[in-house]
Parts: C-alpha cells; sequence; structure tokens
C-alpha cells in the first residue's frame, strides 16, 4: 500500500466570506431595486463613470499585487461613498450602482480566495558581476 502525502497549503480563506457577502448583498440591492421600478438599472453617465472607476480601480490594484482587503478599503470604499453621494444629488437611487459595483468586487474576491498566499521573499545581498562606478566626490 503506497503511502499517502499530505500537502499542506496555505489558502487566503479569508477573502471567502468577503467576497460571498459582497456578491450576496451586492445582486440582493440591484435585484430589489429593479423590482422597485423598471427602469432602476438605466444608471446616469456619472454613474457609469463611478462604477467603471470602482471596478478597474479595484482590479489594477489587484493586478500590482495589493492584498483583497486593502483594495477593497483603499480604493473600492471611498468610490462607493461618491456614488452614493452623487446619486443623492442627482436623486436617483444608489441601489443598482452599488449594488452592481459590489457583485462585481464579490466575483473577483471568489477566484482570489483559492489562490496560495502571497509569502515575503527573504532579502539577500544584491551582487553584482561589473565593479562599481567610482564616486564622483
Amino acid at each position: 500500500m503506497a503511502s499517502q502525502t499530505q500537502t499542506i497549503s496555505t489558502r487566503s480563506s479569508g477573502n471567502l466570506p468577503i467576497a460571498l457577502l459582497l456578491v450576496g448583498s451586492g445582486a440582493l440591492l440591484w435585484v430589489r431595486a429593479a423590482l422597485r421600478e423598471p427602469g432602476a438599472l438605466v444608471l446616469l453617465p456619472g454613474a457609469e463613470g463611478c462604477l467603471t472607476a470602482g471596478i478597474i480601480g479595484v482590479l489594477l490594484a489587484l493586478l500590482h499585487g495589493i492584498p483583497y482587503r486593502t483594495a477593497l478599503l483603499s480604493v473600492a470604499a471611498p468610490l462607493v461613498l461618491v456614488q452614493v453621494l452623487a446619486s443623492e444629488l442627482a436623486g436617483s437611487s444608489f441601489l443598482p450602482v452599488v449594488g452592481i459595483e459590489l457583485t462585481a468586487l464579490g466575483l473577483f474576491g471568489l477566484p482570489l480566495s483559492r489562490l496560495p498566499r502571497r509569502r515575503p521573499a527573504a532579502a539577500r545581498p544584491v551582487c553584482s558581476l561589473r565593479e562599481a562606478p567610482p564616486s564622483p566626490s
């Protein structure tokens, strides 16, 4: 009988509950808004711009190696606040805008919760194959 080896991988499991909460609450918000009035998902151009900036901003932050939670707090949270304020000033409902954004951000987090955590690289001395140039002083 062959012995079974157990591999341990540290997954970023803290992202899964956050992503599921975002997907669930976001879907609930925009479905509720669509049920209230039929034209609720027709967005103003400014709201669509904020929505695009929020989603693309978080995606770019994730591509640059910023952790999921940090990207949500530093990029998405201020933009969601701006979206809510702009929707209130324009007299439209903020539910579809925030709902769509929360759903998209939660969908980003679902695959991220399955990826292994990044470990910081150990600092090692830098070696050069050339001689350093002389200092100007």
